[in-house]
């Protein structure tokens, strides 16, 4: 199909009201093998569960896609609206239940309501969930059905809808000659991330046009600072996207005399509209109003008139909507360009302006659940627009990216599970810690150590595996536990909800009423709005549960009268407007984040209002949600100095949470303001250093009831210490973390501030960076997770990208505030994970017991290979131990002149007396496994201290060097005066030269495999190299090399910082185990090593030599395995070094052809077929140990 044809058949089929026959003729242009086979259900055919909601439904046919899927079409008609927009579960629920019984996995739905005649309807796309696997025999992913709830993805469309999002997705589908598309295309363009994309960018360039104008204005707010042209940019941007929202809800403009919900839905357009008309400036004298009179003053008339735009519309409270300038007389203007214009985009689109922006979307007042998703902007979507409108080099500073929503949406309910846990039940340990001094028993003091008896009995109320599926699945089992409870339990319907939740129902709610949450870098709000999603849908899939008493007490909190009339809408609206006042907390350096985080809230309560008389208002968020740095606060104790003082703020700041009056607000504002800054500032000046906020003083009443937060949660920014000032170090120093370590990163910090704000049992989840799993700058903060915490579950994502934006691999970590540990479980995400997966499932099969961990490397493997590595390191001494030296490569400090190519070094070599000081060098790149390639580079020796002998000695040498004077005398060491410009960097003795001379192994730092090769030559190793000197190499180079050494080093040691590579840095290294000399094994293991070494190093055949050189590797690893797992080889008779003593050496006394001659016969010998060796080898894998090896080495 052409595309005009396309667009035309997208416009009447989705810019209409729900028509069957059009609906029909483009699913029939969408897929050519589409194949009609009619099915109806009406009236009581209906499936009895979903009557409540489904008045009638049809399949009009099935398609088989190229790859064998099948997909059934269906028109679904809802009872009225309302269904269509709340009943998500429902309706999911009831394409479930088509597609189980016609066994299909997907839909294609339109869904429309009976009441409005389809007027808005749904085009959706409906999967059942498919679990990616490893497969352990194939060892490749595979994919397997999950009998779990499906996900449905929606376009908005119909009369009021915007059809530009289906029109995008959907017109490369109708244009496509073949028009069968896979399954896997047709979900794709139901992508909600392809909208976000798109929308962000455009939402982008608006900010940046807004602003580089404001930038070239001469306006007084800007210059006298009240404001900035950025953050005036950010929150206009932000009003504006709030009151299309509003407008989609029918609240604004509304006629006098009609209720809420029938305001205009193009409200703004035709505000502007009338602008150009009167030739007004459309921010100046339309919008200003809008904002600081119609939506920010309470107005005397009961239904919220507003005169100047004739219509009702609503006063908002909340802060969105106030002034922060002097708008009547600041004589601010904006272009009528930057609003519309005729600019067309480089989709093609016309209108770049923001209202042409804005317009070409659908706005969706419902939230994203992770299971229903509309294709449209929702309110998540403003966290993304928050950091996609930072600047590149204010991304990267800050360090601040959005969590994707199945990461917030798995940590929101990780944390609760683990709150209602302790909350409800008592795990007692038998024994305490030493340590604490313990109150006596018998009238004895108590003395510091003792241990202290306890109960060892748990006291389980309801059990943790309830709570889960409580949390995780309790919104499914809603709808049905209502009409359970209204009907009664029969043998078709009986409660889902497990019975421990039920019987329990008041208490669990209770404690969901007492949570207190913070997020210590709250960005854009994800993780507090995600915690408000939780915990409304928990204590609503409670409320048919609850005791009459117990909900008659709630609803007389919330403000309801009478029992009777509480209407639904307004009672979440309620139940989230108290868990916004007294269980959610933020905080963020950063006031643009504030903004956003605020407004995410004030969205989430709109959302959930609908048509009510009145509209209630937003409250105030000011000591909610507050700009301040979280890791800089009173020093210990400051805050319980003031105890009246903070009694105070309390009664203040709850008044004015609710206030609405103008003034009064500005009085408490500046009362609360004033007190709290006498502290501060007291505080600033006995410290040295700024404080502009504290947890204790600004949040007193959670330490006044609870000591503490009982959930701190969030994705703190990542920024490396070093980029922060001299200043600023001294000040996280001075404060004293823990975690500070001159190459580490803010992230950690916000670990430790974070878990110092718990109460106790309380608990702590972030997600960061992994680095400090296993960089050296992690120590500190590993050994801080190991004494001070319980650390609960670990969840490293490897080298999966998590975050869209951002280069950055990362973890998700739960520790808890207690000092007795309990099982601590991980996970390291394999090849076959994907963000998109069920993350607890996936963290449920995978996870393995870490209880081995110490403040080294942090490595997450299956236990197995954790009993492997304690194996080997009994039998092991740390390197560190041995009699060997570790030093790293000759640093010139300026290559240039000392390192020579071989035309150079011929000449020089060419004056005998020159050949002391030219030598041949070997650079990481020319490493291999016992070898080591022709660098064709050579270096001048020039020891410290010896450059007289360089100038009295070496004319040749000085006369090169003396060419490059300028430059050598500007190296850094030189001009500090630490040695003479002809020498060498580092100060290199005669003793350090004369260790090249000797028998040593080079090995490179950085590689993806090991590469120790044995010199005896003379080579000189260069600065990207390292090398160990010192007694029985061939012995250590052996172990260096093999496969059981390499994945313990690769695993437990090597720091795990670089993707696809290790790094065996001497720090690394020095650690690592090797198994005592042993004259048995040593003299095969020479030889060997000396067959490899030649055979690497001559010119033969090249199939031939690898060949040679895998069997004697793979005899040499088996000889490794041997003496590491000794028992096991002589159980199953494997052991082969008594074959091997017979092995021919070769000498340096030998020609190659004898050398060549000798390992080709001993190969020979080896590789026959009955040979017990060649048995032995090919049988290995029959020991465990060797074959949980090789299977990590294949990861």
């Amino acid at each position: 199909m052409d595309k005009n044809s396309a667009i035309n058949l997208i416009d009447k089929t989705f810019n209409k009201a729900f028509d069957e026959a059009k609906f029909t003729n483009f699913i029939q242009n969408l897929l050519n093998d589409f194949e009609i086979k009619p099915y109806k259900a009406s009236g009581n055919t209906i499936w009895e569960d979903q009557r409540d909601h489904v008045s009638y439904y049809k399949r009009i046919g099935k398609y088989i896609d190229p790859e064998g899927e099948a997909l059934d079409v269906l028109i679904v008609q809802v009872k009225n609206v309302s269904k269509l927009e709340r009943a998500r579960t429902a309706l999911r629920n009831f394409v479930i239940k088509h597609l189980n019984n016609f066994e299909k996995d997907y839909a294609l739905i339109a869904f429309y309501s009976k009441e409005d005649e389809g007027f808005d309807w749904r085009f959706s796309f409906v999967k059942r969930e498919i679990q990616s696997y490893m497969d352990e025999e194939t060892q490749k992913v595979k994919m397997r059905k999950e009998f779990t709830p499906a996900k449905r993805y929606s376009f908005l469309v119909g009369e009021y809808e915007k059809s530009h999002t289906a029109k995008t997705q959907l017109l490369p589908l109708l244009q496509n000659i073949a028009n069968n598309p896979t399954i896997a295309e047709l979900e794709k363009a139901f992508s909600i991330e392809r909208v976000t994309d798109e929308f962000f960018e455009q939402y982008k360039n608006l900010y940046i046009k807004v602003y580089e104008y404001f930038e070239k204005q001469d306006l007084s707010i800007f210059e006298d600072g009240q404001l900035d042209a950025s953050g005036f940019t950010k929150k206009l941007l932000g009003q504006i996207v709030f009151l299309y929202f509003l407008q989609k809800k029918g609240w604004l403009g509304v006629p006098k005399n009609e209720r809420w919900g029938n305001g205009k839905r193009d409200f703004l357009q035709k505000l502007y509209d009338e602008s150009l008309s009167k030739d007004k400036n459309f921010f100046k004298d339309y919008l200003q109003y809008l904002f600081y009179e119609a939506l920010a003053k309470e107005r005397d008339n009961d239904n919220s008139f507003y005169p100047r735009f004739n219509g009702r519309i609503p006063f908002l409270n909340g802060g969105l909507f106030e002034a922060q300038y002097d708008w009547k007389n600041a004589n601010i203007s904006i272009p009528t360009d930057l609003f519309r214009n005729d600019e067309k985009n480089k989709s093609g689109d016309v209108g770049t302006g923001i209202l042409d922006v804005f317009d070409r979307y659908n706005f969706t007042i419902k939230e994203d659940e992770p299971l229903d998703k509309e294709v449209a902007v929702d309110p998540e979507m403003l966290g993304k627009v928050f950091e996609n409108m930072l600047e590149i080099k204010e991304r990267k500073s800050k360090g601040a990216f959005y969590t994707p929503r199945e990461i917030v949406h798995y940590m929101c309910q990780e944390s609760l599970i683990h709150y209602l846990d302790n909350s409800l039940n008592n795990y007692n340990n038998a024994f305490q810690e030493f340590g604490a001094d313990q109150t006596n028993m018998f009238g004895n003091e108590g003395n510091n150590g003792q241990q202290s008896l306890q109960s060892d009995i748990n006291e389980i109320s309801v059990p943790k595996e309830d709570i889960e599926k409580y949390i995780r699945e309790g919104h499914l089992a809603l709808e049905n536990d209502v009409r359970v409870a209204e009907r009664g339990e029969t043998k078709t319907y009986q409660f889902q909800l497990p019975e421990s939740v039920r019987d329990n129902a008041d208490i669990i709610d209770k404690k969901l009423t007492e949570i207190r949450i913070c997020d210590p870098a709250i960005g854009s709000g994800a993780f507090p709005v995600g915690l408000l999603h939780e915990l409304v849908t928990a204590q609503l899939v409670l409320k048919p549960h609850l005791s009459y008493t117990y909900l008659n007490n709630k609803l007389i909190d919330f403000g309801f009268q009478e029992r009777e009339s509480v209407n639904e809408s307004r009672y979440v609206y309620r139940l989230k407007k108290h868990i916004i006042q007294k269980s959610i907390y933020g905080v963020d350096i950063d006031r643009s984040a504030i903004d956003i985080a605020r407004l995410r809230l004030w969205l989430s309560l709109v959302v959930d209002e609908d048509d009510l008389e009145p509209i209630e208002t937003l409250p105030n968020l000011d000591y909610k949600i507050v700009c301040g740095n979280s890791l800089v606060g009173l020093p210990p104790q400051g805050a319980d100095r003031y105890p009246t003082l903070k009694d105070e703020l309390e009664v203040l700041k709850k008044q004015f949470y609710v206030e609405t009056n103008e003034q009064e607000k500005k009085r408490l504002r500046t009362s609360i303001n004033k007190k709290i800054k006498s502290v501060l500032t007291t505080a600033e000046d006995f410290e040295g250093y700024p404080i502009d906020f504290d947890y204790e003083l600004f949040f007193s009443e959670v330490w006044k009831e609870k000591g503490g937060f009982d959930v701190v949660i969030g994705n703190p920014p990542y920024v490396s210490i070093q980029r922060f000032s001299d200043e600023e170090k001294q000040i996280f120093s001075k404060i004293g973390f823990k975690t500070l370590s001159s190459r580490g990163d803010i992230y950690e910090l916000f670990y430790e501030k974070g878990f110092s704000l718990l109460k106790s049992l309380g608990g702590l989840n972030y997600i960061t960076s992994n680095k400090w799993l296993r960089a050296n700058y992690g120590k500190s903060t590993r050994e801080f997770f190991l004494k001070e915490t319980n650390p609960k579950k670990l969840f490293d994502f490897g080298q999966e990208m998590i975050f869209s934006t951002a280069i950055v691999h990362s973890n998700t970590f739960l520790i808890e505030k207690n000092s007795v540990k309990s099982t601590f479980y991980g996970v390291q995400a394999n090849e076959s994970f994907n963000v998109n997966d069920t993350l607890y499932k996936y963290f449920e099969k995978n996870k393995t017991n870490l209880s081995y961990l110490d403040e080294g490397v942090w490595s997450i493997v299956d236990s197995s290979l954790t009993r492997i590595k304690d194996k080997i390191e009994s039998r092991g001494i740390k390197l560190k131990s041995w009699d060997i030296k570790i030093s790293y490569g000759i640093k010139t400090g300026f290559n240039e002149a000392f390192i020579l190519d071989e035309e150079l070094a011929s000449s020089f070599l060419a004056n005998s007396s020159h050949k002391q000081k030219i030598k041949k060098i070997v650079r990481g790149r020319d490493t291999r496994k016992f070898f080591a390639k022709n660098s064709a580079k050579w270096i001048i020796v020039s020891p410290y201290q010896k450059y007289q002998d360089i100038i009295d000695n070496y004319p040749m040498i000085y006369e090169h060097l003396s060419n490059y004077e300028v430059k050598l005398k500007k190296r850094g060491q030189v001009r500090n005066g630490q040695h003479h410009w002809l020498e060498l960097d580092n100060n290199p003795s005669l003793e350090y030269f004369d260790s090249f001379e000797k028998p040593k192994i080079i090995f490179s730092e950085i590689v993806s495999e090991p590469q120790f090769h044995y010199d005896t030559k003379g080579l000189y190793p260069e600065a990207t190299t390292f090398f160990i000197t010192g007694e029985n190499l061939k012995w250590l180079i052996a172990f260096l090399n093999s496969e059981p050494i390499t994945i313990l080093f690769r695993i437990f040691y090597a720091g795990g910082e670089l993707v696809g590579k290790f790094r065996y840095k001497k720090s690394f290294l020095e650690n690592l185990p090797i198994p005592s000399f042993n004259e048995n094994y040593s003299s095969t293991m020479g030889k060997i090593i000396d067959y490899l070494i030649f055979i690497k190093d001559i010119n033969i055949d090249i199939n031939f030599s690898n060949a040679l050189i895998d069997y004697f590797e793979t005899i040499l690893d088996s000889i490794i395995y041997n003496i590491l797992f000794e028992e096991e080889f002589q159980s199953s008779n494997k052991s082969i070094l008594k074959y091997l003593n017979d092995l021919e050496p070769i000498t340096d006394s030998m020609s190659d052809e004898e050398k060549l001659g000798i390992i080709q016969s001993e190969y020979e010998r080896l590789y026959h077929p009955d040979h017990p060796v060649r048995y032995a080898i090919e049988t290995l894998d029959s020991i465990e140990e060797v074959r949980i090896i090789k299977e990590a080495l294949k990861q």
